[in-house]
């Protein structure tokens, strides 16, 4: 898969941009409201963080001989699998008649989370696929300060603009929020238009294993949050957040911190394919 110099550029600003308006959501008095209902915010996280992991694992050693996974599509999508949280999430849940408020407080804590456990696990994961003699790597301190910039940073000036002007950050939230959006869709859009040519391709590669992850995570995600005695708006907040990723950090881990083409191939085309079964589940929910 080739990768526009601009896109290097492009989608760390838009990332950037995404979490600054996510932040301009928030308060200090979402995450203390974190401490008041541990348990289902417990059930989310063991979900995206625990058991998504091992069930994008699963399905890969399934269809690794079957679909011919190479090596970096594999790293790939477990590198999509460690990114949970995809700001998409809150819209979905809202969709699915979810607790949109459960939905930005996951996104936010995971989005704490991650500079963490992506640079720890994604080291095995490069470890397990790729060997010893490889030349990719990602040291933790590096690996945490790239994403910490795009992540952690942008989501406390959000909050501290938020804090200094609460009635421009709420009079305007629909335009904070949709913009980036609209600029991660560019960018997306810009991988897809590049590599036009390779698309039959890509989808041959990735479309079995993309649409089985998603429409697992999302089923598996609602059965552990009934399975602990949620009710069913929190259900399914649970399980958007479990299917749906984050797109944005997983494809600036493996193509901007790993510079590996290749590897940027299943975030992308998850991105676009995961809304198949996501729609799915936002109608089925409805009709419930």
């Amino acid at each position: 898969m080739n990768q526009d110099p601009v896109l290097a550029i492009a989608l760390p600003l838009t990332l950037f941009c995404i979490m600054l308006s996510m932040g301009t959501t928030l308060q200090l008095a979402d995450f203390r409201r974190v401490l008041g209902i541990p348990k289902i915010i417990m059930i989310g996280l063991i979900s995206q963080m625990i058991l998504l992991p091992l069930l994008v694992l699963a399905v890969i050693i399934l269809l690794e001989i079957p679909f011919k996974l190479s090596p970096e599509i594999i790293v790939g999508f477990m590198i999509l699998a460690l990114s949970p949280g995809g700001t998409t999430s809150n819209l979905f849940s809202f969709m699915a008649g979810g607790r949109v408020a459960l939905s930005i407080t996951l996104t936010a804590v995971v989005s704490l989370l991650t500079p963490i456990t992506i640079p720890l696990l994604g080291a095995l994961v490069l470890q397990w696929q790729m060997g010893s003699s490889s030349d990719l790597s990602l040291p933790l301190i590096p690996t945490f300060m790239k994403l910490a910039v795009v992540t952690i940073i942008p989501v406390a000036l959000g909050m501290v603009l938020r804090h200094r002007y609460p009635d421009f950050c709420l009079r305007n939230q629909n335009q904070i929020t949709r913009v980036p959006m609209v600029m991660l869709l560019l960018v997306i859009g810009g991988i897809i238009l590049t590599n036009i040519e390779q698309m039959p391709m890509l989808l041959e590669m990735t479309a079995i294993p993309a649409l089985l992850i998603a429409s697992l995570a999302l089923a598996m995600g609602y059965s552990f949050a009934r399975l602990s005695r949620s009710d069913r708006q929190d259900s399914h907040t649970v399980a958007i957040e479990t299917g749906i990723q984050n797109g944005g950090t997983a494809i600036l881990v493996t193509g901007t911190i790993l510079h590996n083409p290749v590897m940027t191939i299943a975030p992308v085309m998850y991105g676009i394919l995961m809304l198949i079964p996501t729609l799915i589940y936002i109608a089925w929910a409805k009709r419930r």
